[in-house]
């Protein structure tokens, strides 16, 4: 019936004059003809719908875990350090099981060590500082540090009746030195002008920078 319908309608016939062609009503006629249009909307929206999913681009989730052991340190300026950490779930699960208990009831502690010119072997820090932090943190801001000089820090555990437990141990890294930081300078200066045939600072030379290369 629609398709008589839409043949009379392209010959140039009224509503009107189809339905007495068709011997019907002006109503079903009208009827056939608004189902017929409701019918290729849908279809035209459906068409526009898969177009624009073919279109969006996928949504990517940043993970909350990477499943890597690591800590590392950024510089933010003489006097401050940026810190980020992750650990993989077999880690968590390990020290849980070494402490016998969860690891959301294990006090965590970041644990800062001043080792300018110093071959570190964990205990011979110029000085440490410890910072508690909230459960579920993965990063912190160290400030009011010193300029010019080198710094470890350890991610571990404080347990309640033992010594500090150190799960990550980052690489070390220098702080910036400031234009009045004066370490150094004069040692430099004389060696280049031939005052001395051994720079002042080789006996206290920090390896770090070697081993940061080597690895």
């Amino acid at each position: 019936m629609v398709e008589e319908i839409l043949a009379l309608k392209k010959k140039g016939y009224t509503i009107k004059q189809i339905a007495k062609e068709m011997d019907s009503t002006v109503g079903k006629v009208q009827y056939r003809l608004r189902k017929l249009q409701s019918q290729q909307n849908m279809s035209e929206n459906k068409k526009e719908m898969e177009y624009e999913s073919r279109q969006v681009p996928p949504t990517w989730n940043i993970p909350s875990s990477y499943e890597l052991d690591r800590i590392v340190l950024l510089p933010q300026g003489p006097e401050s350090l940026y810190i980020y950490w992750d650990l993989q779930s077999s880690t968590r699960h390990m020290v849980s099981h070494h402490f016998r208990k969860p690891w959301s009831e294990l006090k965590k502690k970041l644990r800062v060590y001043d080792v300018s010119d110093l071959i570190f072997n964990g205990h011979n820090s110029h000085r440490n500082i410890d910072i508690s932090l909230p459960e579920t943190t993965d990063n912190w801001f160290l400030n009011d540090l010193k300029a010019n000089r080198t710094f470890i820090v350890d991610f571990g555990i404080q347990p309640d009746s033992s010594d500090f437990f150190t799960v990550l141990r980052s690489a070390p890294i220098e702080t910036p030195r400031t234009e009045s930081d004066s370490k150094r300078q004069d040692a430099v200066k004389k060696w280049k002008a031939g005052d001395c045939k051994t720079p002042e600072w080789h006996e206290q030379f920090s390896s770090y920078s070697i081993y940061s290369l080597l690895k």
